[in-house]
This record gives structure tokens, sequence and C-alpha cells, in this order.
């Protein structure tokens, strides 16, 4: 098989949109303006977790990106009334990696990944470092390793034994759930995952254009999670059966700048 039938991505939108409720709670100095509004709640196995309350300020973390460019581009999660549903830009996406199985020289162009998308969307990335979950589309959204917080984003690899979805050409998975804000109907993105076939990337690795083909799969997935669509044009890294393209094109920039321009909660 060739590096661009290799290079053949599907994505997934991992868990279902998650509806929550609303839970009435006592007085929390983290939300003094929010006094007599219900705290939003998700049921997970039959209990009600509060939704966490965000940290510090209703600011972004980094300047949000302009729109210089225009093409084909979606989204995965749209609401009435509210558009997309995206991460919140005041708050930082924890993101960590199960190194089990992941090549030599891959931790690297994960990295330089995460930078891209950092940097064409405004978000802001913080790395967690490693962790033993397995990266999975059913992962809980708490757990205790991860604190009280949603679990992190986690890119993790595998094989199509393992991960049926990998079957054949496609290479990695990508996607995010979608969750209400602690107070009020706006939905927000939140523990997202990554998922990488180890064998087609470490060949990916080894072909002519090797590490940039490699990490534009990495690119393509982490569009999925923070929210993008795949797209028809065959100019877009966001096609689905991306032909040997390594970088972004208009309407991926287009989408990567919307995309990192949510709102706050």
């Amino acid at each position: 098989m060739n590096a661009a039938a290799r290079l053949g991505i599907i994505m997934v939108t991992g868990a279902v949109a998650i509806a929550a409720v609303g839970y009435a709670t006592g007085f929390e100095w983290q939300a003094w303006d929010k006094i007599g509004q219900p705290r939003n709640v998700l049921m997970v196995d039959g209990e009600q977790i509060r939704i966490p309350l965000p940290d510090g300020e209703p600011r972004r973390l980094a300047a949000e990106v302009s729109v210089t460019t225009s093409g084909s581009h979606g989204f995965m999660f749209e609401e009435a009334g509210q558009g997309p549903t995206l991460y919140d830009p005041c708050r930082p996406l924890a993101w960590v990696v199960n190194p089990d199985g992941m090549p030599e020289g891959a931790q690297q162009m994960i990295e330089e990944a995460v930078a891209d998308v950092s940097r064409r969307t405004g978000l802001v990335f913080e790395y967690g470092g490693t962790t033993t979950e397995v990266a999975s589309f059913d992962r809980p959204l708490f757990q205790e390793r991860y604190g009280e917080d949603f679990a992190p984003i986690i890119v993790g690899w595998s094989d199509e034994d393992t991960v049926s979805d990998l079957e054949g050409s496609v290479t990695g998975l990508g996607g995010s759930s979608s969750v209400n804000g602690a107070y009020g109907e706006q939905r927000y993105l939140a523990a997202g995952v990554v998922i990488l076939d180890s064998e087609d990337v470490a060949d990916l690795m080894a072909s002519q254009r090797g590490t940039a083909l490699a990490t534009a799969v990495i690119m393509h997935e982490l569009a999925h999670v923070i929210g993008l669509a795949h797209v028809e044009d065959p100019s877009e890294l966001m096609n689905a059966e991306n032909s040997m393209l390594i970088t972004w094109g208009p309407g991926d920039l287009q989408g990567l700048a919307m995309a990192g321009a949510g709102p706050c909660q």
C-alpha cells in the first residue's frame, strides 16, 4: 500500500453528545455571579457529576486568530442558535500521551502538530505528560487519575486488530465529546481522543516525505478533536482521503481560526 493510500483518514465523534440536566447547589465563591442559577450536571453510570467550574477570569488565554482565507470547512457538532460546538478558549486544553506502541521519533511530531494547531486557532494547549490510560472513544469523561476536571485530550497508539476502525488505509481517528458548560445551555467540547495506527505511522515516517506526512495525519486528527469535520474538497487537509498533503488549505485555515473563536464560560 502506498503512502497516499495509507494517509486515508476518517473521523469519529467520540462519545455521543452528552445531555446535561439542571442541579441546584449551594453557594460557591467561584460562581458568585451565578446565584440562583442551577449548576449543570452529567449523568455518568447513574451518578450525577457536577460539571467543573472554569478557573480564572473569562478572558482568552491567547489572542484570537483572524480569519484571512476562505474555503471548504465544516464542524462536527452544531447547536441551533449557538453555532459550532467548540473548546473554551479561556481555559488551557490539557493533553497527554500514552507512549505504548509509539514509533521512535513520533513524540516530536505530536508536539509539532499540537503547536501548529495552537498557532492556527489561538487555543492554548498544556502538556500533562504521559499516561497509562488506553486511548478509546468509550473513555470515562471523569477519571480519578486526572482529578476533578474533565479528562484531558489523549493521544494514543493502536492497530487494526485492536481498533476495527483503523482497518485498511485508515491511519488515525479523532474526536471530542459535546457537553454543557457549568451553567446555561451553551455547549463545549471536552475529553478529546486521537488514536493513531502504529504500523501505518511508522511506514509513513519511512517514506520519501517521511515525518511531514505522518505529522499531517496528526494535525488532521487534532483538527477533529477541536471540532472540524471532513470536507469533500481534495485540496484541503480535512478531506477524508488525503492525497499526500502536508499542510493546511485555505478552508482548513478558516475553520481552524473559527474553531478557536468560541465563547468563554
